[in-house]
């Protein structure tokens, strides 16, 4: 609503305080302006409220009635404080009132008047004017702020301009249900049946759509809403198709209120659809919505406006085909004809669902168009783009073969949609085999079993022939074979070797490709398998159709790297120890003043390293020892002995001083294999 407080006046200006002619004196007085919250001068207010009685005779309180309020603020700028004193007056100044306190839950206290309040020097006092009219109509006052000194010349005064509302004197409760369009449409008391339905659009099962539903009170008073629930039946029992989104439905401790007078006399509630599917003939959905609220008319709501009707629609994707494939060149694969027709398959496609479709797409897989597949090979007879089908109808898809030794393979791919909504209805593909079938043949496994060397290879072939229950061959029925691709799924240990087969080669019957396998041994041995995959014009193999698959093996004794184990002795140690078996590893201290002999030395020992062969265990055949840097004082890469790759499993380390010394030991086995590095610091003191 447009509120006069927006409106700027003249300001009301007091005197602050006065010098009299020939009078060197000053008068301190109070400065009283109200203002609004722009800070500008407020001159007038304008309310809307509903009344607090009703029409009847004698009139009658109405409940849950509130009043139009209004923000004032209050300054003092002169120099002196007041008592301002709040004076209501003018034909209707019993419909206005003051708050001064706030609180929390709305809770306040209205103020009769004359009321006074002290305001300071430079003191900002805000309050409320509070509008309760106890009829409709115009409604007009004043209220004035005296500060109560005589010498001031002018207080401030707003005037007061109320309307109190001409509706019904009690909460009323207005429907409404989104249409189409995004509008609502009215669904008041006594409203038809048609006028209190939400309906949504078809769609497909287990899919979601929403609408809204709009709640309004028409009344003055303000309408508690204490529930809005939606069901399968006017108890609010729940749905398994329909469900409130938002607001979070109200109860009776927490009702949602509408109120005219402010401003929030509408809602809108958000109610989804997800039709589930319970089989054929349970497409249609219905349900309803119920408003609970204090519209005494609807207390207990069983029709419109507190109870409202969903409707919706499932759909059911339901595109089928018989046959759904067809082998031109097999004699007994009658295409969908009975006799056979050379060279032409008659498709059915039927719609299964509950709603009229249209076929959308159509293509072969191999050109990406109707126009034709596989070079031509096949084509149809008549395109069935746009093509409706009805609930139970079907159409005819026929497609013509041109006959040539070379078989091929393709797919006849359809998709269509809902003629209602143009929502995806489902798909069909048929398979589509013509030519003379290849005969691809090859091993069904190579295995490397233990090969010695690092690297090693074998043949392998790939034959267009049939083999025979015999033992012999046969190749006077197969067409040509097309190799497609052939390749090794990633794997560190197989790949493919000079000769290659290159794509697209082609293998006249009783013909053959050679290429080969190289398997690299890992120093480990153990189990290795990879896969060998060939994709050709041979549908026999799959899935996916013309994909042999075949299985590659190594099987060598488990050989795993040695592992070092590398431990410290001072000479005293080695005396009963000699191998120092019972020395330090990781880390370990030594005191020169414990080492007599001269130059001093300490014992490094790989002796307790190990080596698994598989079979057996062992010891590393080779080792290693370093120390590493930083050196301690005087000592050097050459103050480990020996510090080179060779045979023995004990070093000597001369110690020329205190000092941290690291060292590092590697060992090999029979095989060459390197086991992990192991280390040993050792922290020499005094």
């Amino acid at each position: 609503m447009t509120r006069l407080s927006l409106l700027v006046v003249t300001a009301l200006v007091s005197v602050g305080g006065c010098r009299c002619p020939g009078d060197m004196t000053t008068i301190s007085r109070p400065d009283l302006r109200t203002i609004d919250s722009a800070g500008a001068t407020l001159a007038a207010l304008d309310f809307t409220a509903c009344p607090t009685l009703d029409e009847n005779m004698p009139p009658r309180p109405v409940r849950d009635v509130f009043p139009d309020v209004e923000p004032v603020k209050l300054t003092n700028g002169g120099k002196a404080s007041a008592k301002a004193k709040f004076i209501f007056g003018g034909a209707n100044a019993d419909a206005f009132k003051l708050r001064v306190a706030g609180g929390d839950g709305g809770a306040f206290t209205v103020v009769q008047t004359p009321f006074e309040l002290d305001i300071g020097v430079q003191e900002e006092i805000a309050f409320e004017v509070a509008f309760s009219p106890t009829k409709k109509g115009a409604h007009s006052a004043t209220l004035t702020v005296d500060d109560q000194v005589a010498e001031t010349t002018m207080d401030p005064v707003i005037s007061l301009i109320g309307s109190g509302l001409d509706l019904p004197s009690q909460p009323t409760l207005e429907t409404g249900v989104e249409q189409e369009d995004g509008g609502f449409s009215v669904c008041e008391q006594g409203a038809i049946f048609t006028d209190c339905e939400l309906s949504y659009p078809k769609i497909q099962f287990e899919t979601t759509v929403t609408r809204k539903i709009r709640i309004k009170n028409k009344g003055c008073p303000a309408l508690k809403v204490t529930a809005i629930k939606v069901g399968i039946d006017t108890a609010g029992t729940e749905s398994p198709d329909f469900r409130l989104i938002s607001p979070a439905s109200p109860s009776a401790a927490a009702p949602l209120s509408l109120n005219k007078a402010d401003g929030t006399d509408t809602l809108e509630a958000i109610v989804e659809f997800k039709p589930t599917d319970t089989g054929p003939g349970n497409e249609v959905k219905s349900g309803f919505v119920i408003v609970d609220s204090n519209d005494p008319v609807n207390m207990s709501p069983i029709a419109a406006p507190g109870v409202l009707n969903l409707r919706g629609e499932g759909l059911r994707p339901a595109l089928s085909a018989t046959p759904s494939a067809c082998d031109f060149s097999r004699p007994s694969d009658l295409c969908g004809n009975n006799p056979k027709v050379m060279n032409r398959a008659r498709f059915t496609v039927r719609n299964d669902g509950n709603d009229r479709v249209r076929i959308s797409e159509v293509k072969f897989k191999s050109s990406g168009n109707a126009a034709g597949g596989q070079n031509g090979r096949f084509t149809l007879m008549m395109s069935p783009l746009n093509q409706e089908v009805m609930p139970g109808g079907s159409i005819v898809v026929e497609v013509i073969h041109q006959d040539q030794p070379l078989y091929v393979i393709d797919e006849l791919q359809m998709k269509s949609v809902f003629v209602n909504g143009n929502i995806p209805s489902g798909d069909v593909s048929f398979a589509l085999f013509g030519g003379r079938q290849p005969c691809l043949d090859t091993v069904d496994e190579v295995n490397f079993n233990n090969p010695q060397t690092p690297m090693s290879a074998q043949s392998f072939f790939i034959h267009n022939r049939r083999r025979l229950a015999d033992g012999g061959t046969d190749n006077s029925q197969c067409g040509d074979l097309i190799i497609n691709q052939i390749g090794i799924e990633q794997n560190q240990f197989f790949t493919i070797i000079d000769p290659k087969i290159a794509p697209n080669t082609r293998i006249a019957a009783g013909a053959s490709a050679e290429t080969a396998i190289q398997y690299n041994r890992p120093p480990s041995g153990g189990m290795q398998v990879g896969k060998l995959k060939i994709l050709s014009n041979d549908p026999f193999f799959g899935p996916p159709a013309g994909t042999k698959e075949i299985n590659i093996i190594s099987s060598a004794p488990f050989d795993p790297p040695p592992t070092g184990i590398l431990k410290g002795c001072i000479p005293a140690q080695l005396i009963n120890d000699p191998n120092c078996q019972f020395g330090m590893e990781s880390q370990m201290t030594v005191q020169l003043s414990m080492i007599t002999q001269t130059p001093k030395t300490l014992t490094v020992s790989g002796f307790d390293s190990t080596d698994f062969d598989g079979m057996m265990m062992g010891k590393p055949t080779e080792y290693r020892f370093q120390l590493l840097a930083p050196f301690p004082q005087g000592a050097t890469a050459s103050s480990i002995a020996p510090n080179m790759r060779g045979m023995a499993n004990k070093a000597v380390l001369t110690l020329p001083g205190p000092g941290l010394y690291r060292v590092s030991m590697t060992v090999w086995d029979s095989r060459g294999q390197q086991g992990q590095p192991v280390s040993l610091n050792i922290n020499v003191v005094p």
